[in-house]
């Protein structure tokens, strides 16, 4: 069972580990990927959930068969809750920032998919079933993932072709996966052998040309976000060095400067003859977490976990926004009038505070114990 188990997972950290390589130069928070691979486990369990009224068809006959089981009960239902998650995930996070990212996170999301879905048909089958879902079932799942992270990021950087990116970033990995589905049946049903041979021959064409497409758009989401982080870094340069020569820092309540050189929020030029320097308020800013925080979308600055800050700022209306710099999905919100000095208090939600892998470890006992329930053994 061990041994078993171990070659369901074996396959899934591979290429776990070979995609988080390839984002070696900016990495995304470890934090943050155990989040989409457990993002990827719930769609599995969302899947079954959805797809169990209907059952299943595990013998298809026919081209036409095959190809409709693919798409109806495998290729459109598990994309698009892996594309759904992917989008929870990512889409507004600050952490979303180049075009690699989003490979990396469609790859982990689906590898939580396809740990699962491998556990769940290599435990009840041979070693035979481990061997041949090792070299194809889940580098397909790779490979969807691949095309879903691509198009999706392209859609995030290029708003001009929005629709059309975000559009093909969920129909082609569907495509691609009822294809690869449709001819995997269609060859368990073949008996004439050299009608099977010529479908295993196109399979593996097929396959083969797939993972050189899929390594190509790799190489260029890496390419392309080598190049926008060398424009952003020589920008930020350029921004902090005018910055540097107006902006003070904020001071902590207790005296000490912060570690981090930070911006206290200003008027705009725009708006400084309107607004009145002799009225301002103090507001006291008492951190329980590391987080950047945000005035009015347009000034920031880094505060310390368990410092207190004190901001002197004109009367008015403030939205002071909290980004975890520990998991930077997460943020917090809150809406200040100043009519006089006021206290807030920056602190994110306890799940969040559990350590990322007692997180994961948590989500797959879950998976598990449902599992066992859907298949009616209880729930111990």
């Amino acid at each position: 069972m061990l041994i078993k188990l171990l070659a369901a997972i074996a396959p899934v950290l591979y290429l776990l580990f070979y995609i988080y390589y390839k984002d070696k130069k900016a990495p995304e928070p470890t934090d943050q990927l155990l989040k989409a691979f457990r993002y990827g486990v719930l769609s599995a369990i969302c899947v079954m959930v959805v797809m169990s009224p209907f059952g299943s068809s595990n013998h298809p006959v026919g081209f036409l068969q095959c190809m409709k089981v693919s798409f109806l009960e495998a290729g459109i239902p598990e994309e698009f809750f892996k594309w759904l998650f992917l989008y929870i995930l990512i889409w507004r996070s600050p952490q979303f920032d180049e075009y690699i990212d989003g490979i990396v996170y469609a790859v982990f999301i689906s590898m939580g998919f396809a740990c699962l879905e491998n556990v769940m048909y290599v435990l009840p089958g041979t070693m035979g079933t481990a061997v041949t879902r090792a070299l194809l079932s889940v580098p397909a799942h790779f490979l969807f993932a691949v095309i879903m992270g691509y198009y999706f990021s392209m859609g995030k950087f290029h708003p001009e072709n929005r629709s059309r990116y975000m559009t093909l970033s969920l129909v082609l990995p569907v495509i691609a996966h009822g294809l690869f589905d449709t001819f995997a049946f269609w060859m368990e049903s073949l008996a004439e052998y050299t009608i099977y041979t010529a479908v295993f021959v196109t399979f593996i064409a097929c396959d083969i040309w797939l993972w050189r497409r899929c390594t190509r758009l790799i190489r260029k989401s890496v390419l392309m976000s080598d190049e926008a982080r060398a424009e952003a870094e020589t920008l930020a340069f350029v921004q902090a060095q005018e910055a540097a020569e107006h902006l003070p820092a904020a001071l902590p309540v207790d005296g000490r400067w912060a570690d981090t050189p930070i911006a206290i929020f200003r008027v705009k030029e725009d708006e400084a003859e309107q607004a009145d320097a002799a009225v301002t308020y103090k507001l006291l800013i008492e951190c329980k977490d590391d987080a950047k925080i945000i005035i009015n979308e347009r000034d920031a600055f880094f505060a310390k976990e368990g410092t207190n800050y004190r901001l002197t700022l004109p009367a008015g209306e403030y939205t002071v926004r909290a980004v975890n710099l520990a998991r930077y999905e997460q943020m917090t919100t809150q809406t200040v009038k100043l009519t006089q000095n006021r206290r807030i208090t920056v602190a994110f939600s306890a799940w969040e505070r559990i350590p990322a892998w007692t997180r994961t470890v948590i989500v797959g006992v879950v998976a598990i114990v449902l599992y066992r329930w859907f298949l009616g053994g209880g729930l111990f």
